[in-house]
């Protein structure tokens, strides 16, 4: 088994089809076709089908997928290593993160980071925590900076305590709502969240039920930041979110966070590490400047 014959078969698998595959490699499609069938040989497996939608990862596939993105990128990391103590290439590192750790500390990390190592590329993944922690796993990035997800977790990842957010109740400058202090009065606002609780619920259904009140009425949960900002701005809608998230709408009174008085929990942000693979010296490098950018948010 060699590297070129799971980089193929990831390949494959992501883009649908051998052709587009090889088109991605800039290879051909038989050189593709005989790395995936000596894979397949040397599992003994059979990992792709064919389809009416192209080309489908059987069981086994699907198996071999997970191991083989995390293969695949240890063996990309050594070489960009070894690179980097050769002095030859720029190496990458590539970090998921949550909307709050994007708005508050990554502009710190990021320009510390550069300063140091300005040969690394840094790629960002946003989303909630459950994705960016899935591409943990797979290898597709290097650490993630979020809240702890609401499923439970294994023993594999590492999670360590950065800082904390503020929740609060957002809206538009000149939504009909502006001046509510009463939460029972935005009910039937429809509502657009960010956080979930462990059983699955939104925190907003969950501060609802708390002051006895019946459930508000959900509009949407957004994971990207950009879209929750948009539709705040564009319509009559209510979001429970991060108010550090959402610091620069804030400042220039496009946004307006409503005084009502109701105890909303923190969301704690982490620095989440595989416990299996050690961070290449950028990464630790980067995850280092996390650290030291958080501490001015600690509480």
């Amino acid at each position: 088994m060699k590297q070129a014959h799971l980089r193929d078969f990831i390949a494959v698998i992501e883009t649908g089809s051998v052709r587009a595959a090889a088109r991605r490699l800039g290879l051909t499609q038989s050189a593709v076709s005989k790395n995936l069938t000596a894979l397949e040989r040397s599992l003994g497996v059979p990992l792709l089908v064919r389809s009416t939608h192209g080309v489908e990862p059987t069981a086994f596939g699907r198996l071999a997928l997970r191991r083989a993105r995390v293969v695949d990128a240890e063996l990309r990391k050594l070489h960009e290593e070894i690179d980097g103590l050769t002095g030859h290439g720029h190496g990458t590192v590539a970090i998921g993160l949550s909307s709050t750790a994007e708005t508050v500390v990554l502009p710190t990390a990021f320009v510390r980071f550069r300063q140091q190592n300005p040969d690394v590329l840094v790629s960002i993944l946003g989303g909630r925590s459950s994705s960016t922690i899935a591409a943990l796993r797979d290898g597709r990035i290097d650490f993630a900076v979020g809240p702890l997800p609401p499923e439970p977790v294994g023993t594999d990842l590492h999670f360590e305590r950065l800082f904390s957010s503020e929740l609060g109740i957002v809206v538009r400058k000149d939504h009909p709502l502006s001046n509510c202090t009463d939460l029972s009065a935005l009910g039937d606002a429809g509502w657009l969240f960010a956080v979930r609780q462990a059983d699955g619920a939104s925190t907003v259904t969950t501060l609802f039920r708390k002051h006895g009140l019946p459930d508000p009425v959900l509009a949407a949960h957004c994971d990207s930041n950009s879209a929750l900002v948009s539709m705040l701005l564009q319509t009559d809608l209510v979001a429970l979110s991060s108010v550090a998230a959402l610091e620069p709408h804030l400042s220039d009174g496009r946004l307006k966070p409503l005084a009502i008085e109701v105890r909303l929990p923190p969301v704690v942000q982490h620095l989440i590490t595989s416990a299996t693979r050690p961070l290449a010296p950028s990464g630790a490098a980067l995850a280092a400047e996390f650290r030291r950018a958080s501490r001015r948010f600690r509480r």
